[in-house]
């Protein structure tokens, strides 16, 4: 039980963290600065408005675009989320190896992993894209980013719970799947995602894209990142579970 509180407690971590930084006050030209208004990328010509709200065009006439000190500022709040909740999963994995509690420290690496994975699918992968891909941190549970690194830690934790071989293969597979469709479902019922509220027919192929990817790519990764973190934990505290 205590391995499984390990991935939930990582995730609900790095949500509070990306709801707390997000509340924080925002410039009025920053991306998605407020739920109840909308944005336009001017170079992807897609509108994007938080969940629940009107699916128009903003009234502010030109397309709103963030300041160098808006990105600045946003990419800051992000490294700190990833840094608190990377700075508590490695107490919890300090604490399992002190207490030579293999599974629980398999369970935080997995999920560790997962966070780095996250953490670098935004810094690295969104680098240089439509600045839609860095919304306020409390909307980020509806990003490529977030959903990835969730159903892989998800994915992850669970796996390392599960006998080697076919069931962790299946299990992981699973977990991942699952996690991949319901994390954005749950996130928009809660208000937490952006959606898309109009978009040139010549984007519908990146939507498309990107969905069919992360459904392929985040089982095969919980399922690695499952297998890597027990054979670490094996061998770092070998003969106990």
């Amino acid at each position: 039980m205590m391995r499984g509180l390990v991935g939930v407690v990582g995730a609900i971590t790095l949500a509070v963290a990306m709801v707390v930084l997000g509340r924080a006050p925002v410039h009025a030209r920053s991306l998605a600065a407020g739920p109840a208004q909308s944005r336009r990328s001017t170079k992807s010509g897609i509108v994007y408005t938080a969940v629940g709200a009107a699916s128009t065009p903003d009234d502010f006439g030109d397309d709103a675009t963030p300041s160098v000190q808006d990105i600045a500022r946003r990419r800051r709040e992000y490294a700190a989320a990833f840094e608190v909740s990377a700075g508590l999963l490695l107490i919890a994995i300090i604490v399992a190896f002190t207490l030579r509690h293999c599974a629980t420290a398999a369970a935080g690496i997995a999920a560790l992993a997962a966070l780095g994975m996250g953490a670098l699918l935004q810094f690295a992968a969104s680098k240089g894209l439509p600045m839609f891909l860095w919304p306020p941190p409390h909307l980020w549970l509806g990003t490529f980013a977030a959903n990835f690194m969730l159903a892989v830690m998800f994915a992850g934790v669970g796996g390392t719970m599960l006998r080697p071989g076919t069931r962790r293969v299946m299990g992981s597979i699973v977990i991942a799947e699952i996690s991949w469709w319901a994390v954005p479902a749950f996130a928009g019922a809660a208000g937490l995602t952006l959606s898309i509220a109009r978009q040139r027919m010549d984007m519908d192929w990146l939507v498309f894209l990107g969905t069919a990817v992360g459904a392929v790519a985040a089982p095969a990764a919980g399922w690695a990142t499952a297998s890597l973190a027990a054979a670490l934990a094996e061998r770092m505290i070998p003969g106990r579970i």
